[in-house]
């Protein structure tokens, strides 16, 4: 007989965890945190042992980690709540999305990026995060002699790292280095035979402005008529047939690739929702978009759907756009 499933999740507590998309732009991290404080900044945390020992060697400062990965998340919430770690936030999401929007100019002190994925392959290269243009908003959000400490175990990616840092406002010391963080893949490669890594420290030397990235403004579209039984995507974007999955590519309008995947249409509540994927590189939503009768005065509203923790931007406005532009085709213009 088997038994039945843990219904005790695997973390033990959400508090660490933002939904950023919620917040000012950019965040008040001294409202988030209670206090100022100086604020220290780990990107891609792992299973958060890293940040669990440095927030409790550091009580004094304010952790802020960001991680791509729910799974990720989840063990560094349950490794904080065992470190007993109450000066950590954690943010689920893109680096450079959250580094753009969260982030004042001047406001840490220092970040680590232990590991972080090479992307070895030469078409990936573009998914790598040491980019010039990421480098320059790194040394933006740091203090005057911010610092940022790279380790790697891969050459290659140490190399191309190098040749993106000219030009970025650091100073730049280059080391091998013994085994020193613990982390998961430090292990990994110990466990393989690696005991040397590379090291590589960015010290703010002069300072690149990047202002904060506002929010697009997101405007729902409002019309008289519209007849639902009639409501077809074209083909520009994606064509969309009554709660089907569309295995189309996207259609690219100036740099934002749009597919809508899935039609849900409910007669009765005379409404439509539209599962989408908005990708603005290096951000990819994946949003509902709804086609609603307004109860009160019959018109039509296309709107992004309740309870959507979107991020708004230029690529959500395009797949509103485009959705309103195909309703209001429903109905015959007049004469």
């Amino acid at each position: 007989m088997s038994c039945p499933p843990d219904p005790r999740p695997f973390y033990k507590s959400l508090a660490p965890l933002l939904v950023w998309q919620a917040l000012p732009r950019p965040a008040d991290w001294g409202a988030i945190f209670g206090r100022r404080a100086p604020l220290t900044l780990e990107i891609g945390v792992g299973n958060g042992e890293f940040m669990a020992r440095e927030s409790t060697a550091h009580p004094e400062r304010d952790h802020v980690g960001i991680e791509m990965r729910w799974s990720s998340i989840m063990r560094s919430l349950r490794n904080l709540e065992k470190a007993q770690s109450r000066n950590v936030r954690l943010v689920l999401d893109d680096a450079k999305t959250v580094l753009e929007r969260l982030f004042a100019p001047r406001t840490l002190e220092r970040a680590f990026v232990l590991f972080p994925c090479p992307w070895r392959k030469h078409q990936h290269e573009r998914l790598r995060l040491f980019h010039h243009d990421f480098c320059e908003l790194l040394n933006s959000r740091l203090v005057d002699g911010g610092e940022v400490l790279l380790v790697t175990d891969w050459t290659p990616y140490f190399e191309w790292t190098l040749a993106q840092l000219p030009g970025t406002g650091f100073a730049i010391e280059q080391r091998l280095t013994d085994p020193a963080f613990d982390t998961k893949y430090e292990r990994k490669w110990r466990a393989l035979g690696r005991t040397r890594f590379h090291e590589v420290r960015m010290r703010k030397q002069e300072h690149r402005e990047v202002p904060v990235l506002e929010d697009h403004p997101v405007n729902p579209a409002h019309f008289k008529d519209c007849d639902l039984e009639r409501l077809v995507l074209d083909d520009t974007l994606g064509g969309v047939t009554d709660g089907v999955l569309a295995d189309v590519l996207g259609g690219v309008l100036g740099g934002v690739t749009i597919t809508f995947k899935e039609l849900v249409r409910d007669r009765v509540r005379q409404l439509v929702m539209i599962r989408t994927a908005i990708v603005e590189e290096p951000l990819t939503q994946m949003i509902w978009i709804t086609v609603a009768r307004d109860a009160k005065d019959g018109s039509w509203w296309v709107v992004p759907a309740r309870g959507c923790q979107m991020i708004p931007t230029a690529g959500v406005q395009q797949a509103l756009d485009h959705v309103a532009a195909a309703a209001r085709a429903t109905v015959t213009a007049p004469a």
